[in-house]
């Protein structure tokens, strides 16, 4: 289907045969598969990086959100870090649902949700599958948020929470890694980071399994928020 208005930011063309699927991305090679869901999920991801890329009023930040008595707990971290078991997990314990997959912040450094379903893997074989809000008797938070808490962690076997409290600089570099906007919009995403840094605890640690350190975490916000 030809697009009318040619005053689009990117493009992304699907061709089906009738037995391969083919998506053609500017800067990238094509992609091919004849599995629907799996060629599916992977045109659904490029979709939102692209959004993320070319928002003009958000900064997308690739992370697991939680609000907490009206804060945000924001999880920066990469694909395969464990974002979405902890998310479930803190959900599970009361908190609310925001996202699992990006953090969505206005000019302001105000926190949007960002809803879908949980994307969990199993932990024997590693196999996708998703995760209702609903399953785990939690609840979606709506309304935007500032934030409370940015926390860099990931799962070490054995590993003890002592955070370390960061800098607002220190923070500001350290998320600037997971922003998407950086790559069309670099000014606008570096003053909304260092507003979300000038009022967030920031914090770095290593933590043992989600669901032994969910509760820890709340508590820890609890008895530590601003």
């Amino acid at each position: 289907t030809e697009i009318a208005d040619q005053n689009v930011d990117r493009t992304i063309e699907v061709n089906f045969d009738g037995t391969t699927y083919e998506m053609i991305y500017p800067g990238s090679e094509p992609a091919r598969g004849e599995d629907e869901v799996v060629f599916f999920k992977y045109f659904d991801s490029i979709v939102r990086a692209s959004v993320g890329e070319e928002a003009r009023d958000f900064v997308f930040l690739h992370a697991g959100v939680v609000g907490w008595n009206g804060k945000a707990i924001v999880l920066p971290g990469d694909s395969y870090k464990g974002k979405s078991t902890l998310v479930a997990e803190l959900v599970r314990a009361g908190a609310e649902y925001y996202s699992d997959d990006f953090a969505l912040f206005n000019s302001d450094g105000l926190l949007y949700p960002f809803h879908r379903h949980l994307a969990m893997r199993r932990r024997d074989n590693f196999d996708p599958y998703s995760l209702t809000v609903e399953e785990l008797e939690g609840k979606y938070g709506y309304e935007p948020i500032p934030t409370g808490l940015v926390l860099f962690t990931e799962y070490v076997k054995g590993s003890r929470f002592r955070p370390r409290r960061m800098s607002a600089g220190e923070g500001v570099l350290e998320l600037v890694q997971y922003a998407l906007s950086m790559r069309q919009r670099s000014e606008f995403a570096f003053r909304v980071l260092n507003n979300i840094a000038s009022r967030a605890i920031i914090i770095s640690s290593r933590r043992g399994t989600a669901e032994t350190f969910a509760k820890t975490l709340l508590n820890f916000v609890d008895n530590h928020g601003n």
